[in-house]
């Protein structure tokens, strides 16, 4: 009788994580905001690799305003300055003013000022709107260039891309026109991107007010999505003095933040097991259950070592399928299972990096 086998996978690609953040862009918006979902792993891992040099004024306080509700709960992994073991944050004192304030240009200058004088080994900057991107399209290429040419002269920087403020003009607007411009030269260019605006466009059920006059206030024409969600959820906003706003944008954006940094630092964005199968085409087995044969396919994001392994249910290894080199690209690789006895078997993929999901 033919051996029946179905394999699963058991630890997804290893691969490093500048490979990730160069091949695709990483977008956070409101559907970025339940940290739950994040492992505390990839937060430590964020906390360790990066120091952030954060420009803003009253709006971009939001994002520290909602990140401080978090680190100041105990026990809380989502901590910053306060020792080994937080994030480090230069909170607006390395970089001061805004986007557009007092003009639409010196950001850049005092980021390249800081960075050439990198006293505090800062590796991420982030500089955030504060009502200027309701501007014209040459201003935001203007801004957009500018982001650019310093990821060309800083390379080994991580450069936070943002979008501004909803004032209440809608879907048509001009604010929105110009986010949207935002948006398509950070997808387009593989970019980070904090979507300021569509965090505050939508409750944290999902329900949408930009196209009913949301502004940064969270005012829409029929209430305060703020204040509605926090009556129909008793005990989940917490109490704070958040710029312009309601603490429920605060405490959103400051999760977001916490996904944001999971995301550069590694982290896919993929949430569980379901999303991984359906979403994630880094691995494919065929035929899956195996009866004597199958090949192993997936796409090799950087050339090096690569492992294959099986193991049964009780962890024990039962087959190397391969080992050694491989060049970036389609790999496919041929599994002989006919002397394996039927069960369930898990295939193990590393190489010598880190731990990540590509999806």
């Amino acid at each position: 009788m033919k051996t029946r086998l179905m394999i699963l996978i058991l630890a997804f690609l290893f691969i490093s994580v500048t490979a990730f953040s160069q091949n695709r862009p990483i977008i956070i918006d409101h559907s970025c905001c339940d940290i739950t979902k994040v492992s505390d792993n990839w937060v430590e891992q964020a906390k360790s690799d990066f120091r952030l040099a954060y420009g803003h004024t009253s709006h971009g306080s939001q994002i520290v305003t909602g990140m401080s509700l978090l680190n100041n709960l105990p026990g809380s992994v989502h901590t910053y300055n306060k020792g080994d073991g937080s994030l480090y944050l230069n909170d607006a004192s390395l970089l001061a003013g805004d986007l557009g304030n007092p003009d639409r240009t010196t950001w850049a200058t005092r980021t390249r000022t800081m960075l050439n004088n990198n006293t505090q080994n800062i590796n991420m900057v982030m500089w955030s709107w504060c009502g200027q991107v309701d501007g014209s399209q040459s201003d935001i290429q203007t801004y957009l260039n500018l982001m650019n040419q310093l990821e060309s002269e800083f390379p080994n920087i991580k450069f936070i891309y943002m979008t501004g403020h909803l004032n209440g003009t809608g879907v048509n607007g001009n604010v929105n026109q110009r986010n949207e411009q935002i948006r398509t030269f950070c997808r387009d260019n593989n970019k980070i991107l904090f979507d300021f605006a569509d965090i505050e466009s939508y409750d944290p059920d999902g329900k949408y007010f930009l196209d009913k006059g949301a502004n940064d206030a969270c005012d829409y024409n029929g209430g305060n999505w703020a204040d509605e969600w926090c009556a129909a959820n008793p005990g989940k906003c917490n109490s704070c003095g958040c710029a312009h706003s309601k603490c429920l944008n605060c405490q959103q954006k400051g999760k977001a933040f916490w996904w944001m940094m999971a995301r550069v630092a590694g982290w896919s964005g993929v949430t569980d097991v379901g999303d991984v199968e359906t979403q994630s085409k880094v691995l494919e087995i065929n035929p899956n259950p195996v009866s004597e044969s199958a090949e192993i396919s997936f796409n090799n994001p950087i050339s090096g070592f690569v492992s294959l392994k099986l193991y049964d249910m009780l962890g024990r290894e039962v087959m190397t399928v391969f080992e050694g080199d491989k060049e970036i690209g389609e790999i496919k690789i041929q599994m002989n299972t006919s002397q394996l006895i039927d069960g369930i078997y898990y295939l193990k993929i590393k190489d010598k990096s880190k731990i990540f999901v590509k999806h």
